[in-house]
């Protein structure tokens, strides 16, 4: 299979990622002349450009932009199989046409489902081990060098962790949220009758940062990681009643790459007939629907919040530099 790639950043993990899935990479657009020229060289891409003529002639597209532009290449590359980047980037007043949409061959890169962390706990809930579903509670501290809004910090980064808790559990409904000073944001859901609360705050030490407990009646587990600009993403030994089991995941094995390799390789699996529908989506797989009606649950945040200050704010007293 020929698959392009739109994006120069993050859109060469795509390129890595297609290619160990064993497709031909043709293709790279990106709105910067020089810099897609540049990129496509260094990968050694034979075709690239501006405009969306240049994958004309690929099977696969994945879109490694900006949250904003994902719904614009989802609307003009409807007769492609795509891979686009988390979130989606639903608002209230997009929501049509994110509905109208030919979703048929269009999926979601969601990494956190791929993790070796989260298909142990996968394996353990589907064992019996979990028992029945009883809270959820996620903490996700941000500190990154860019403006969002409250609610686009809450969209963009509580979605890691929720695309598992949505993955492992299933639909959840909106319950309330209330906004403290910047990116301080509680939002509450239930899924099973089961409340989920979901933390969003400013975190003292730059990067991501994400502690995820769930309570059963058999057994309680957390798991903790994130991402840091100096030891990039890593988790730590998932905690079964507060005792470590194994030795987590670890930065220098590139595991957050790893996972979104897995994602591209499920993709054309499931392309190429080797697995089923429903055996991909077990394998952590998201269909444009499924993650359109998992961005929908959180779609109440917009009018939940709307009383609260939603100007552009750093989340985190610092900034700084990426390499």
């Amino acid at each position: 299979m020929k698959a392009g790639v739109i994006g120069t950043n993050w859109g060469r993990v795509h390129v890595q990622g297609l290619r160990k899935a064993g497709c031909e990479v043709t293709a790279m657009m990106a709105h910067d002349a020089d810099l897609v020229a540049r990129i496509a060289a260094e990968e050694d891409i034979p075709r690239h450009g501006t405009e969306l003529a240049v994958l004309q002639d690929c099977d696969v597209v994945a879109i490694a932009t900006p949250t904003a532009s994902h719904l614009g290449y989802l609307q003009a590359l409807q007769d492609k199989i795509i891979l686009c980047e988390k979130p989606l980037g639903l608002t209230p007043d997009n929501l049509p046409q994110f509905q109208a949409l030919n979703a048929e061959r269009s999926y979601i890169s969601f990494p956190f489902p791929f993790l070796d962390s989260a298909r142990q706990l996968q394996q353990l809930i589907n064992g019996g081990d979990f028992g029945e579903l009883m809270r959820i509670t996620v903490v996700t501290g941000v500190n990154l060098p860019y403006p969002k809004t409250p609610v686009e910090w809450f969209m963009e980064d509580m979605i890691h962790p929720f695309s598992l808790l949505t993955h492992l559990f299933g639909d959840m409904t909106f319950l309330g949220a209330c906004q403290g000073t910047g990116c301080n944001i509680s939002a509450q859901l239930q899924c099973h009758h089961a409340l989920v609360d979901l933390l969003l705050c400013p975190w003292p030490h730059p990067g991501l940062h994400f502690d995820i407990t769930l309570i059963g009646s058999k057994n309680a587990y957390q798991l903790r990681g994130g991402f840091r600009p100096d030891r990039q993403w890593w988790m730590e030994p998932l905690m079964i009643d507060d005792i470590a089991q194994g030795t987590g995941e670890e930065a220098k094995d590139a595991i957050w790459i790893r996972a979104n390799h897995r994602v591209a390789n499920t993709l054309i699996k499931l392309q190429k007939g080797e697995i089923s529908s429903q055996q991909a989506q077990e394998l952590g797989l998201f269909p444009l629907q499924r993650a359109l009606a998992m961005e929908q649950s959180l779609l109440p945040l917009w009018q939940a919040l709307s009383q609260y200050d939603q100007r552009p704010t750093l989340a985190g007293n610092m900034v700084w530099q990426t390499t």
